[in-house]
C-alpha cells in the first residue's frame, strides 16, 4: 500500500509552537543525569486548547528546579520574530512575475482554489509565496478551525514562565536553519505538498486525535512508527522527512550532550517527534551512554 505524504503530521509535529499532555501514566517526558547536571526533555505536538491545562506536576516541577529553559527557537524574542519575517520575504517569495496560480499544475490550482473559496481563506493573499509555505499556511489555518491554538502551546507557557522568573533562555537551533528547511524544499514538491495537503484537510481531526494517544500515553516509539508509516514514497520525500527530524535529532543531541557536561539543570521543550525510534533523541542520547529515564505521574 502506498504510504501518504501527511504533510499536516509534519507540520503538526515540526513547526515552532508546542503543546501539552493531557493524561496517562508514563508522560511524554524524559531526564538524563551526569555528575554536574540534571537534563530533562519534554516533547509536544504544535498546538493547543484550554482542557490541555493544567500541566501534570512533573512537568511544572522540573521546570522549577532547572534554571535554563531550553526551546528550539524563542519565537517569543522579537528580534527572532523580526529575523523569521525577513527570511520569509527574502527566501519564500516566488520569483519574477511567477505566482502561486502559475506555478502548480492548472487542475490542482483549480482544487486550491475552491478549497480557499469554500473555507474564507484569502488566495490573493499568498499568489507570491511558495508552494511549501503555503501548505504550512493552510495546515495550521486548519488546525486553528479544528480549535487548536498556536497560543496555547507548552513551549509558550514555559518561556512566559522562565521570563518571569528570570531564568535563562536557550535556543537549541537558529530561526534561520529551521526555515530554510521549509524555504529550501525542492520545486519538483511543490504539486505535491499542496495535493497532500488538500487531500488531508478532512483527515485533520483523527490525525490529532491519534498522535494525542500516543502522547498521552507517553508512547514516542508509537508515534514514530506512525510517522514513519505517513512519511510518503519517494527520495525526495523522505530526503525532507530526514531533514526536518533526524539531521536535526542529531545537531539537538550533540548540543544536549555538551550541557551534561556543565554544571546547570536544563529543562528541554522540542516537538513530539524528535523523541521517536532510532534516529530520536532519546536513543541518540543512549548511544553516547547516557541512561535516558521516562518520567511517569
Amino acid at each position: 500500500m502506498m504510504r501518504r505524504t501527511a504533510w499536516l503530521v509534519t507540520v503538526l509535529l515540526i513547526v515552532l509552537v508546542q503543546s501539552a499532555a493531557l493524561a496517562g501514566d508514563k508522560l511524554y517526558m524524559w531526564q538524563v543525569k551526569s555528575e554536574t547536571a540534571t537534563i530533562t526533555l519534554v516533547g509536544s505536538i504544535h498546538v493547543g486548547q484550554p482542557d490541555f491545562f493544567p500541566l501534570a506536576d512533573p512537568y511544572e516541577e522540573a521546570f522549577t528546579a532547572a534554571p535554563v529553559l531550553a526551546v528550539e527557537v524563542d519565537m517569543t524574542d522579537p528580534a527572532v520574530l523580526q529575523e523569521s519575517t525577513m527570511l520569509m520575504m527574502k527566501k519564500g517569495m516566488l520569483p519574477g512575475a511567477e505566482t502561486l496560480q502559475t506555478r502548480l499544475e492548472p487542475e490542482l490550482y483549480k482544487r486550491l482554489e475552491a478549497y480557499a473559496k469554500e473555507n474564507g481563506v484569502p488566495l490573493a493573499m499568498y499568489q507570491k509565496f511558495k508552494p511549501g509555505i503555503v501548505a504550512i499556511v493552510l495546515s495550521m489555518e486548519e488546525y486553528k478551525r479544528q480549535g487548536f491554538d498556536p497560543e496555547l502551546g507548552i513551549d509558550k507557557h514555559f518561556l512566559d514562565a522562565a521570563k518571569a522568573a528570570d531564568k535563562e533562555v536557550r535556543a537549541l537551533e537558529t530561526v534561520e536553519d529551521q526555515l530554510n528547511i521549509f524555504l529550501d524544499i525542492d520545486d519538483t514538491l511543490d504539486d505535491i505538498l499542496i495535493n497532500e495537503t488538500l487531500e488531508q484537510m478532512g483527515d485533520v481531526s483523527s490525525i490529532i486525535d491519534e498522535m494525542v494517544g500516543y502522547w498521552k500515553s507517553g508512547d514516542a516509539d508509537g508515534l514514530g512508527t506512525f510517522m514513519e508509516t505517513q512519511m510518503g514514497e519517494g527520495p525526495e520525500m523522505e530526503a525532507l522527512y530526514r531533514k526536518l527530524l533526524d539531521d536535526r535529532n542529531v545537531g539537538m543531541t550533540a548540543t544536549i550532550n555538551e550541557w551534561l557536561g556543565q554544571d546547570q539543570d536544563v529543562f528541554v521543550v522540542v516537538g513530539a517527534g524528535h523523541f521517536a525510534g532510532e534516529m530520536g533523541i532519546v536513543s541518540l542520547l543512549e548511544a553516547e551512554g547516557w541512561k535516558v529515564s521516562q518520567v511517569s505521574r
